[in-house]
């Protein structure tokens, strides 16, 4: 009985995002076509933990993916990838690590999690068309590159301090683009925003993404259960963003500088 009642909502959400977008709910992991369901995102994610914490965690696993996946998709309605089993296993393990506090660090991680979506997508003036970068690390990767205070012990791709920083840097890009800065400049309304040199196109943005992933150029493997235990320390070191540009340029998706950038 307990299962069916976390079962429903998260198959109706699975639901919701399939009539929601176009296309299938694709993932990254080279060995399949689509993402893992909801209800087995879940039960993976508890499945580790011993049964009283697992019971406990239970429903605000639940509640916090069906809110992470509808935020996603009513903030990134054209998104292509769907992978959400790498953030439910590192919620988790972040809320297992609070002891007495479980409970509430999950429904803190999705909370924020989730408002980044809205932060992000088409409800600011940020308006990136996809949440890849965030999900797949590309983001994370770069934060670590660029800041030298947090490489001698660096934090997991979905933890605290980085769901944090990432919030400070959104804020960061609404003053950016209030400005109209030359790389963050204030758009049309209906424009969605591409700062970089490739195509953002749909077609575009899954034949480079499944070729990065084909490759092992994605820097956080989101779809993959055993992917928690990557050494990050060492994940963020490889020029993600130079080796996606040099693979957009070796697939001919490089747009003119005069083309708009979506």
């Amino acid at each position: 009985m307990a299962a069916l009642m976390v079962d429903a909502p998260l198959r109706a959400a699975t639901e919701a995002l399939a009539r929601g977008v176009t296309g299938p709910l694709r993932t990254l992991d080279p060995a399949r076509e689509h993402a893992t369901p909801l209800v087995e995102v879940h039960r993976r994610a508890l499945a580790e933990l011993e049964p009283s914490l697992a019971a406990e965690l239970a429903a605000p696993v639940a509640e916090g993916l069906c809110a992470l996946a509808l935020a996603q998709l009513d903030a990134f309605p054209g998104n292509l990838f769907w992978d959400l089993d790498l953030i439910a296993l590192a919620i988790v393990d972040q809320a297992r690590a609070q002891g007495p506090g479980a409970a509430a660090c999950v429904d803190d991680r999705f909370a924020r999690m989730a408002d980044l979506q809205r932060l992000y997508g088409r409800a600011t003036v940020i308006n990136f068309s996809y949440v890849h970068d965030f999900v797949y690390g590309f983001d994370w990767a770069k934060w670590v590159a660029r800041e030298p205070a947090v490489q001698a012990e660096v934090p997991a791709p979905f933890s605290l301090t980085f769901l944090t920083y990432m919030d400070t840097r959104g804020r960061e890009l609404i003053e950016l683009i209030a400005r109209d800065d030359h790389k963050y400049p204030s758009l049309p309304d209906d424009e969605a925003r591409n700062p970089f040199p490739f195509s953002r196109e749909p077609e575009a943005e899954v034949m480079l993404h499944r070729e990065l992933a084909r490759r092992g150029l994605i820097p956080v493997p989101t779809w993959s259960a055993d992917a928690l235990g990557l050494d990050w320390a060492a994940r963020w070191r490889v020029p993600y963003y130079a080796r996606r540009v040099e693979v957009a340029a070796e697939l001919g998706l490089l747009v003119d500088g005069d083309q708009p950038r979506r």
